[in-house]
């Protein structure tokens, strides 16, 4: 493609469009990422960017932490006679523990993946999926808090 540039008045044009050619992984852009947001307000929801701010990354490292200490909150808890709730999850504690607890934290790290890719989504036209983000870190805080109220009464 030609791509024009007009100078003082005068055309000059170039042989190659300069926004044909991608990053390459070795470019600053590619690094350090360039879409922040859209740039159009339509654009705003549904739409992918390259650059997450670092509250999500946050969020997603609080809900993982959370989940390894659900994990352990939940052997502990089953060694003094509970039960799981999660029919998937108590097979996989029926088959091996090393199991059951790679598979929780596999499936909470691709989960938070996902959501945080389509953090600017919107979900049942009413929220986007940065606030489900924030739901699920307030809802496996209120799971630990729960978890230590059973801890406490069996103890």
């Amino acid at each position: 493609m030609t791509s024009i540039a007009i100078s003082n008045g005068i055309e000059q044009r170039r042989r190659t469009d300069r926004r044909s050619a991608s990053a390459t992984p070795f470019s600053r852009a590619a690094w350090q990422g360039r879409r922040r947001g859209a740039q159009r307000t339509a654009d705003r929801v549904n739409s992918y960017v390259d650059w997450y701010e670092p509250r999500l990354f946050y969020i997603a490292v609080g809900v993982l932490l959370l989940c390894c200490a659900d994990a352990a909150f939940t052997l502990n808890l089953m060694q003094r006679g509970a039960s799981e709730a999660n029919p998937f999850m108590a097979w996989l504690l029926e088959i091996d523990t090393q199991l059951f607890l790679v598979t929780k934290f596999a499936l909470t790290a691709a989960g938070l993946v996902f959501l945080v890719a389509h953090k600017n989504f919107v979900v049942f036209n009413c929220f986007t999926v940065r606030h489900t983000l924030h739901g699920l870190l307030f809802g496996y805080a209120l799971l630990i808090q729960y978890e230590l109220v059973l801890l406490g009464e069996l103890l």
